[in-house]
């Protein structure tokens, strides 16, 4: 891990700005990167493998990559703060979808901020202003919603 953080302070693509999130499945470690708008991934000694996204609001563009997580199979989600969703990408990198919404209702987000998943894959979304978590099933549909004030 000391070599990693010698990327946050490194140069170039490779450079973590303002790192958030960190998820880590095998040998490879994954950070959400805020002001790059991005999810940059390492290998365990620290050296860049790929970077996913950039600003905006279509599929694979983030405004402020926060919690990420990979499930069992492999699979990174990442939750995209100011979009109100949560961006679902394969091993390669590839958007393979995403699920939520700005909103108060069931499977909306008002400040979703940290990712989990249990052992069937389901997956688990805190939602700081709305003080709640929602379950979602692995494929993103909405299950329920738990501890909503």
């Amino acid at each position: 891990f000391l070599n990693l953080l010698k990327v946050i302070r490194g140069s170039g693509d490779n450079r973590l700005v303002t790192p958030y999130g960190l998820a880590i499945t095998g040998n490879i470690i994954a950070v959400s990167d805020w002001d790059s708008h991005q999810v940059k991934k390492y290998s365990l000694n620290g050296n860049f493998i790929s970077k996913i996204g950039s600003y905006g609001n279509n599929n694979g563009q983030f405004n402020f990559p926060s919690g990420l997580g990979f499930n069992n199979d492999k699979i990174l989600y990442v939750i995209d703060l100011w979009n109100y969703r949560v961006q679902v990408f394969q091993a390669d990198n590839t958007f393979g979808y995403s699920f939520g919404s700005r909103g108060s209702g069931p499977g909306q987000f008002q400040y979703p901020v940290r990712i989990a998943f249990d052992h069937n894959n389901n997956v688990l979304v805190t939602d700081l202003y709305a003080n709640c978590i929602h379950l979602f099933s692995h494929g993103g549909q909405f299950i329920q919603t738990i501890n909503c004030h």
